[in-house]
């Protein structure tokens, strides 16, 4: 576990680097004072801390006019900023200023994912105000489409000052509240790698839990419900927090951004059923199983208390059930890995990652990690990645199993002596057979003799080395089988009806070959046999109690005296 921790800290102060390089790279200009514009340039983008223009309401009620907002500014208080996030109505008033001689657009990016209500209004310096969208979940038709947030354009003349009103209203926020400033051509930049990004991650986690339901429908095996529950959930759950369900069906009855961690603690159930099976734990690691299976059960409970509860509490149990869970799924990862199981390699790798990014994606809700840009697509492509590991686990569990099932069926129908076909494999090729054949029953001559005399490690000897022979003669004819004791059949196929007669006649030069070679190591030994044709009977069982009876007619005959 030291080796773990260290490589978890250098891959973390990895990412701390180039998270500071990349804020070094886009350094934004910050507002000294509320009453000193903020100066709108070339700049690709820029960055308004939160503590400089955000003033918390106690109003829940959204205002309907500026009028109203305007009155609602003596009201306000200073935010309480928390790494929890807040609740509640936010209000912004910004000084802006032009700097550029020609009339141009800016795309304002307040860093909100979850917006129950907001409204954006540009004061003109002679008073005209122009009212520039209405930016919530609920009505969002005529602004650009951005997952993750939401963003509005603001045009403004050559040199033109004013100020930007902005009101926000939500059930939960999460810190910081920056307000990001593009340009026209970073924002559609901006936008094209933001929702790309998204939609495939959630169309790779989504896909996944397609073919896994489509591989249960093959296998039946639960494992592949658990894994598409799991990865199924979890894009679903992001596709809503990123706002895509609501952008795709235009549900105005609730916010569906929420409903991501609504749906998280169910996916850590079905996540804790997928690590019992793929691992095996109910046989090999029954502690372990006791514990996924109590965390799966409270993850059950917390998911139907969920809907009734204010989200805020959600948002908080989620972030708790994750804190608990991804460890957890690390450590198991770890410990499988130690046990030289391989699907853990794929298992580890997956959560590592995503427990890695989610934790940095926690951490830029402090002031370690001030604006930053896409923390939420790190997470989606880290989960994404999450679930190809999961699907590969699944995979190699499934190959496991299949390989398993190959050596049993093969050992099932192998005869562990001699190495050739048993009863069980000769029924399943007769089953087979949909044209004509002939059955040849043998029976050795002088086993007893040989085992008495000689031992029977002796006879064990002239059994193996009898099927061996019997094989190779006949190999280009016949199969053989050994159905007991020192009884073997030997199997032609007939395509014709014509062939059998032909078949028939080889017998006995290929007994008689099998016979000489056998006595030249064991005098005693003979071979007694009987034929029948599936002409003559009418099922393969008929055709074998025939070959049957006629072998031990041989038999007889061959005991009584000339």
């Amino acid at each position: 576990m030291p080796v773990a921790s260290i490589y978890i800290q250098l891959l973390l102060y990895c990412l701390i680097l180039i998270s500071g390089q990349a804020v070094a790279e886009n350094s934004s200009s910050q507002l000294p004072a509320s009453s000193t514009p903020f100066e709108l340039t070339d700049q690709k983008v820029q960055y308004i801390d939160e503590m400089l223009i955000w003033r918390a309401l106690d109003n829940h009620q959204a205002p309907l006019n500026f009028a109203a907002i305007q009155q609602l500014l003596p009201q306000s208080t200073a935010i309480n900023k928390s790494i929890l996030g807040s609740s509640g109505a936010y209000l912004a008033k910004i000084p802006l200023r032009n700097t550029k001689y020609l009339t141009s657009t800016w795309y304002i990016n307040p860093h909100t994912n979850f917006v129950d209500k907001g409204i954006a209004f540009w004061q003109q310096s002679d008073g005209n105000v122009i009212k520039l969208a209405d930016f919530s979940q609920f009505n969002d038709q005529n602004i650009p489409i951005l997952m993750h947030s939401q963003a509005f354009s603001l045009t403004a003349k050559p040199f033109e000052q004013g100020t930007l009103w902005i009101y926000i209203e939500a059930e939960q926020y999460t810190y910081p509240l920056d307000l990001k400033v593009f340009s026209e051509s970073a924002f559609y930049r901006h936008q094209f790698i933001n929702n790309i990004v998204t939609y495939f991650a959630v169309g790779v986690m989504l896909t996944l839990a397609l073919f896994a339901i489509i591989i249960y429908f093959r296998t039946r095996q639960k494992i592949t419900l658990t894994c598409a529950a799991y990865i199924g959930l979890m894009g679903v759950g992001w596709a809503a927090a990123a706002g895509l369900v609501d952008d795709i069906f235009s549900i105005t009855l609730f916010n569906t951004t929420f409903s991501g961690y609504l749906l998280f603690p169910l996916a850590k159930a079905f996540a804790c059923q997928f690590t019992k099976q793929l691992f095996n734990c109910e046989l090999d690691f029954p502690k372990l199983a006791s514990l996924l299976n109590t965390i799966t059960k409270i993850c059950l409970v917390i998911t139907i208390f969920m809907p009734v509860i204010s989200f805020p509490i959600a948002y908080l149990i989620s972030h708790i059930v994750a804190i608990i869970w991804l460890p957890l799924s690390v450590t198991i990862g770890f410990m499988m890995l130690k046990q030289h199981d391989f699907r853990a390699k794929y298992y580890l790798t997956g959560n590592l990652l995503y427990a890695l990014t989610l934790s940095y994606y926690m951490l830029t809700h402090t002031e370690l990690f001030d604006s930053i840009i896409y923390p939420e697509l790190l997470v989606l492509t880290a989960l994404a990645i999450d679930c190809i590991c999961i699907s590969l686990s699944l995979a190699e569990w499934l190959h496991i199993k299949q390989r398993d099932y190959n050596r049993n069926f093969y050992l099932a129908r192998i005869d562990p002596m001699t190495s050739i076909g048993n009863r069980y494999a000769l029924n399943e090729k007769l089953e087979e057979i949909n044209h004509h054949f002939v059955v040849v029953f043998i029976d050795f001559d002088g086993l007893k003799l040989i085992n008495d005399q000689l031992g029977h490690k002796q006879g064990d000897t002239f059994l193996k080395t009898g099927a061996a022979l019997m094989s190779d003669t006949v190999r280009k004819y016949a199969t053989v089988y050994r159905t007991g004791g020192d009884e073997f059949v030997w199997l032609f196929e007939a395509k014709q009806l014509k062939s059998i007669e032909t078949l028939t006649k080889k017998v006995p030069k290929l007994i008689t070959t099998c016979e000489s070679e056998l006595r030249k190591n064991w005098s005693d030994a003979g071979i007694s046999y009987g034929i029948a044709a599936s002409n003559e009977a009418n099922c393969q069982s008929e055709c074998l109690t025939l070959a049957d009876e006629r072998m031990y007619q041989y038999k007889r005959a061959k005991k009584q005296p000339s």
